[in-house]
């Protein structure tokens, strides 16, 4: 379960930051909360192929997808700044969006869940 906090946190960071995704080309607020939508199912979809040992035995380590996902934060403010979207129009954004995640194990359910009920992008 530490593990799933970890990586909200982590979504928390990218959400903080305006959302966004790594495609430099994206040319509006709205494909930047697409790309951001695509890297949460990214990020979902990857926690939802492991097992609890699978996690566990991790221990302190973060899964790869987490550390991808925190090297991307720089470029994503970035591209989010550069693009002038501000965090009230991004958690609009995310929110509307936020229904098209998809899960098919128990860590994403729960993530998902997380999301739609906590307005996490408030």
């Amino acid at each position: 379960m530490r593990k799933l906090f970890v990586l909200i946190a982590a979504l928390g960071l990218i959400t903080a930051s305006c959302g966004g995704g790594d495609d430099a080309g994206a040319g509006s607020c709205d494909a930047v909360a697409d790309d951001a939508i695509s890297a949460f199912q990214t990020v979902i979809t990857e926690l939802d192929s492991m097992t609890l040992d699978e996690l566990s035995a991790l221990g302190d380590e973060d899964p790869q997808v987490i550390v991808d996902m925190e090297q991307k934060i720089e470029s994503l403010q970035t591209q989010a700044d550069d693009l002038g979207c501000s965090e009230s129009e991004m958690q609009e954004l995310l929110n509307a969006r936020v229904g098209d995640l998809t899960s098919e194990g128990m860590f994403g359910e729960l993530m998902i869940d997380e999301l739609e009920a906590g307005d996490f992008f408030e």
